[in-house]
């Protein structure tokens, strides 16, 4: 990014979205900052590539649509623009203003846990991604261990969670009635990076 983001300012959505379409990294928006997100490593591209191919072929004659990091999500009562590492949604997506690159109806969220990140994402971020509406499942995969955390939506105010651990293991999304098996989402990982 050629220009330099004010720590301090809080930034309108307006200059949120102009800054973002300039910008050659990925900008999220916090209730009036804009967080730059940083690069990820072999591990957290291989998972979510992963991942996301694995949604894709399970997905494939379904009415859902799957998509990566490329997209963002909207979470209304935060305040927040972010790029989760996987999302579907149920049939089509909804758009932000007519926005193709931003959506507001999430199925399910999958987040690859990196340690900067991880503490956030099972905390502050699952909370905020809880007041979707929309949203039924949230999913962390680590990228040190195979091991695989589902929180689903029974009802409007209670989450169950689920971990399923080691290769020889599936995980479970219950919002699109479907298995993963870690030995599909870790092939190829060197844990020891």
């Amino acid at each position: 990014m050629t220009e330099t983001l004010e720590k301090e300012k809080l930034y309108t959505l307006a200059e949120y979205f102009e800054l973002s379409e300039r910008s050659e990294e990925k900008l999220e928006y916090h209730n009036g900052k804009i967080i730059t997100m940083s690069g990820g490593t072999t591990n957290h591209s291989g998972i979510a590539l992963r991942i996301g191919a694995a949604l894709l072929y399970l997905l494939e004659n379904k009415p859902f649509e799957v998509y990566n990091s490329d997209i963002r999500i909207q979470i209304i009562d935060y305040g927040k623009f972010v790029y989760p590492d996987a999302v579907v949604v149920n049939n089509q997506p909804e758009y932000y203003e007519n926005r193709r690159d931003t959506i507001v109806n999430p199925l399910l969220v999958v987040e690859v846990l990196s340690p900067s990140t991880e503490k956030k994402d099972r905390t502050s971020k699952f909370m905020a991604y809880r007041t979707i509406p929309s949203l039924r499942e949230y999913v962390l995969v680590d990228q040190d261990q195979p091991r695989v955390t589902t929180f689903f939506r029974n009802d409007a105010q209670h989450w169950e969670d689920a971990d399923a651990i080691g290769l020889e293991e599936n995980v479970r999304l219950r919002s699109i009635d479907c298995e993963i098996p870690l030995s599909r989402i870790y092939k190829n990982i060197n844990f020891e990076q």
